[in-house]
């Protein structure tokens, strides 16, 4: 009896101490004026609850686009609402014509709200005369 609760307190430690949390980001799409890319779905791995990892969503004809996705939670002594709630920053880069350029977004999920999210940033590539407007956009969830 011992033995199996034994193995059993370990194979538990074994699986919380494995624990990943995933945020998946599909439909991906860089659009200059008529032109629309399409980049790949990737799948960002954090272990444990909270972190941070980075993944290149497009590759191709001059064009570097790689997003950062952190994921926090906050611990509030005051607000159960904040308690419960999960931040999601991402930080997409774009690198084009030699130029890099970045933005930052924060998305807050609360309690049981779907963590889902849409992220769509437009760019201004200007390289001498040469002035390019970029439009990314991508969806994601926590899984």
């Amino acid at each position: 009896m011992a033995r199996s609760f034994l193995a059993l307190l370990f194979f538990t430690i074994l699986h919380v101490a494995s624990a990943q949390t995933r945020f998946v980001v599909t439909n991906v799409s860089i659009t200059e004026k008529d032109q629309v890319r399409n980049g790949q779905d990737v799948t960002a791995v954090i272990k444990g609850a909270e972190g941070d990892d980075r993944v290149v969503l497009y590759d191709q004809d001059g064009i570097f686009l790689e997003t950062q996705v952190r994921v926090r939670t906050h611990n509030s002594n005051r607000s159960s609402v904040k308690e419960g709630a999960v931040y999601v920053t991402f930080e997409v880069r774009l690198k084009m014509l030699g130029e890099n350029d970045r933005r930052t977004i924060q998305k807050v999920f609360y309690a049981e709200q779907e963590r889902t999210a849409h992220i769509k940033e437009k760019f201004t590539v200007k390289h001498g005369i040469d002035v390019r407007v970029v439009t990314v956009e991508f969806d994601g969830r926590i899984e």
